[in-house]
């Protein structure tokens, strides 16, 4: 009897890790200028056409593409950009820990980070002039966001880092 359920408890524990691993945080960091999708706003009219609309308010927009940060206990990952028509770069920084705020959730949290400078950073929460964001990571935590406004050649940009975190995995 005492093996009958020591298998059951394994088999359990085996498809609740599999489970587990089909779930991922996907994220993607952006830049837009500001003056431009202002002006692409104001200037909208609905052709009618969703690739057509989503085309014309996108303008001053560069996202770039997603990622999927390594989850796991004091796992970091960084990416680095280039920002568009200049020579900076953006770093945006994921990092899961148990050991920096705790909540009535648990203790598990997730900080995202975004900054720009001119070379790229080791990370980008300990930079200066940073954007960070930390939050409780439980399986009700959905979707975060750091962003920052900058001044580039004179010119207002925000820059952002954006995580989903009930993304499926595709399958390989």
């Amino acid at each position: 009897m005492r093996r009958i359920v020591i298998a059951q408890l394994t088999v359990l524990l085996l498809f609740g890790i599999a489970g587990a691993q089909d779930r991922s945080d996907v994220c993607h960091v952006y830049v837009v200028d500001v003056a431009k999708a202002r002006k692409a706003a104001e200037s909208f009219r609905e052709s009618g056409r969703a690739a057509t609309d989503a085309k014309a308010l996108s303008a001053g927009q560069t996202v770039f593409p997603e990622f999927r940060p390594t989850r796991g206990e004091e796992e970091l990952t960084t990416k680095s950009y280039p920002f568009p028509g200049s020579g900076l770069t953006i770093t945006a920084s994921v990092f899961y820990t148990d050991e920096s705020m705790a909540s009535a959730e648990g203790s598990d949290s997730m900080l995202v980070a975004i900054v720009t400078s001119p070379r790229a950073q080791r990370d980008a929460i300990s930079a200066e002039n940073n954007a960070v964001s930390e939050v409780t990571y439980n399986d009700n935590l959905d979707t975060v966001r750091a962003k920052k406004y900058v001044s580039v050649a004179g010119r207002l940009y925000l820059v952002g880092i954006e995580c989903h975190c009930k993304e499926k995995q595709k399958p390989k």
